[in-house]
């Protein structure tokens, strides 16, 4: 499993593609610091750091894209054929590129939250705000970002062994996260399944204490809760695509 694991991460680091989508991570990290604490209205005292930080996993779309992309590219460019033919166990393969990614998806929050670090200290300090690492909303926020966009690669990974298809499976993917999930939320009889989706979970798991338990009228599940669901959207899929899709003839 080791050796597989490794050969996914020369696989991905023999692309371009990680290396641009970890700046997209570094940019938005950035700005989303600057337009909290920038307004009149945003972070104005000590309560309002751990929100700050959990805005750190929005990262979790860019390590979706990277997931999808992990499955998808092999079978574009056929890549897959050779994979296989070293590696027939379509289930080491799979758990392989989970291990792979999950970890990808830890390093890019690292980064993710050593940006809005990077910025915010400095600018926080100048405004007489303390930032304490060792109160427990901040280090939930921040182990939650981890958590969150670790599995957000899995997620990703499941959707592209699940589609195949690269354009099809980002496209869909994306609109699901970013435009699906907030019409349930808008739909009157619909939007308590929400709190099940991803970003509810995502939510649920980001949650705390000084941040509001409601969203749009509708209650998040508890901090644990929202961690099963968010592995059942990572598991599930992958799983499924490792079970069939992935066993279908690959040539």
């Amino acid at each position: 499993m080791i050796r597989l694991v490794r050969a996914e991460f020369l696989k991905l680091r023999t692309t371009q593609v990680w290396f641009w989508l970890l700046l997209a991570t570094i940019a938005v990290s950035g700005l989303l610091v600057v337009a909290q604490i920038a307004p009149s209205d945003g972070v104005r005292s000590s309560d309002k750091v751990p929100d700050m930080f959990t805005s750190s996993s929005t990262a979790y779309v860019v390590v979706f894209v990277l997931g999808v992309l992990g499955v998808t590219s092999e079978f574009r460019y056929q890549t897959i054929t050779v994979t296989v033919l070293q590696t027939p166990s379509r289930w080491a393969i799979m758990t392989a590129k989970m291990i792979t990614y999950a970890i990808t998806g830890a390093i890019y929050a690292v980064v993710a939250v050593a940006v809005q670090i990077a910025v915010a200290l400095p600018w926080l300090s100048a405004k007489n705000i303390t930032v304490d690492f060792g109160d427990s909303n901040v280090q939930h926020a921040i182990i939650g970002v981890f958590g969150v966009v670790a599995l957000f690669g899995i997620v990703g990974l499941g959707a592209g062994a699940l589609m195949r298809n690269q354009i099809v499976a980002v496209v869909v993917g994306i609109l699901f996260l970013l435009v699906i999930e907030n019409i349930t939320l808008a739909i009157p009889g619909v939007r308590k399944v929400w709190p099940y989706t991803p970003n509810g979970a995502t939510q649920a798991i980001l949650h705390t204490t000084g941040s509001t338990e409601v969203t749009d009228g509708v209650h998040l599940t508890s901090t644990a809760t929202g961690v099963i669901v968010l592995l059942l959207w990572a598991f599930i899929p992958a799983i499924i695509g490792a079970a069939f899709t992935m066993n279908r003839d690959i040539t």
